[in-house]
């Protein structure tokens, strides 16, 4: 079953500023799917309109088999929620607790099940301990669970997420990410809205790339886009700079810490011929080639190792953090010793 159809979508901003510019596809029911772009090419504006808070322009979405401008919108407040980028603009209520029962109660729902509502979504959050703060009073990792648990309450059929990790701590995101993944383990469906590349193969099994141009350019799995570095340079998602070495010319992007293609898939690609051929000389000039490559990239490598170091420490885990340590300090070594070797050939 289809939950989303969405077929030649077009939207504006005030002032005629495209947003999406003949949108085209589909979510089926319990799917988990992640919307990647950049900033602007219009990811929250989708979310928007598939949750029945704006109309298109033009083109046709449909919800649950049914046009979602022909009176589909109560129906679509009780099977739909959103978790907006900024949780601060839904919540209102003077403590958690209240936020949490606000929706429930507006369901027309008896007070016993709406207690036993709030008391599963603080647990499954694990935000008990929140219960009576006011929502301005937290963190803006808690601030998001809270929002996130407005959403849980009504027990929605599809969950939709705008930036969810967006501004969180290691910590934070480690706890959204498994939280999403709960959602997608009792079959809701999932529309995650991100330029994150770091979590799109966590949270999904299906991804959408918008372009600058606020089109679909690509609509393929997770790791398929994540491999395809002309996609995300067209999508704005990295940025790339060319080196040159020695004959070989090749181009890398930058997403995360550091991201490129393996080099000696490249090499031995192109240079297929044996070991012994002119002497060894070309096996040398493979050599040269790749130890170039490494001693250039082995400080964003250390930065990386460092980068998730201080990840795992973030989520308690110095165990693993201690180990990724020492590989940047090794790194090093191994560093001085490709060094080395070059100079010997």
């Amino acid at each position: 079953m289809e939950v989303f159809e969405l077929k030649d979508v077009f939207y504006l901003h005030p002032g005629e500023r495209p947003a999406l510019s003949g949108v085209s596809f589909s979510v089926k029911d319990g799917e988990s799917l992640t919307i990647l772009g950049a900033n602007g090419s219009g990811k929250s504006t989708l979310l928007f309109l598939l949750d029945g808070l704006i109309t298109p322009r033009s083109g046709m979405i449909k919800a649950f088999g049914r046009d979602i401008g022909n009176g589909l919108l109560p129906e679509l407040r009780q099977r739909v929620s959103i978790l907006f980028q900024n949780p601060q603009v839904q919540l209102f209520s003077l403590t958690v607790w209240d936020e949490l029962c606000f929706g429930p109660i507006q369901l027309g729902l008896v007070k016993e099940e709406v207690t036993k509502r709030a008391e599963d979504v603080l647990h499954l959050l694990g935000i008990e301990h929140l219960q009576d703060r006011g929502p301005w009073n937290l963190s803006g990792g808690e601030m998001k669970k809270v929002a996130l648990g407005t959403c849980l309450i009504t027990n929605p059929d599809v969950i939709l997420l705008d930036e969810p990790t967006t501004g969180l701590d290691p910590r934070s995101q480690v706890e959204f990410i498994e939280l999403i993944n709960s959602l997608r383990d009792a079959k809701k469906t999932v529309i995650t809205a991100t330029h994150d590349l770091d979590i799109i193969e966590d949270i999904s099994e299906k991804t959408i790339v918008f372009g600058e141009n606020h089109r679909i350019i690509a609509e393929a799995r997770p790791y398929e886009v994540i491999n395809d570095t002309g996609l995300l340079l067209d999508a704005n998602l990295i940025h790339a700079h060319a080196h040159k070495h020695r004959e070989i010319v090749h181009s890398h992007g930058h997403y995360s810490a550091h991201s490129h293609e393996h080099l000696m898939d490249r090499i031995m690609a192109e240079s297929p011929r044996s070991p012994m051929a002119s002497g060894g000389k070309n096996e040398i000039e493979k050599l040269r080639i790749l130890l170039d490559h490494w001693i250039e990239h082995s400080e964003s490598h250390r930065d990386s190792y460092i980068s998730w170091a201080e990840k795992m420490e973030g989520i308690g885990r110095a165990d693993v953090a201690e180990v990724l340590r020492k590989a940047s300090s090794e790194t090093q070594e191994v560093d001085k010793l490709f060094r080395k070797a070059k100079a010997m050939l």
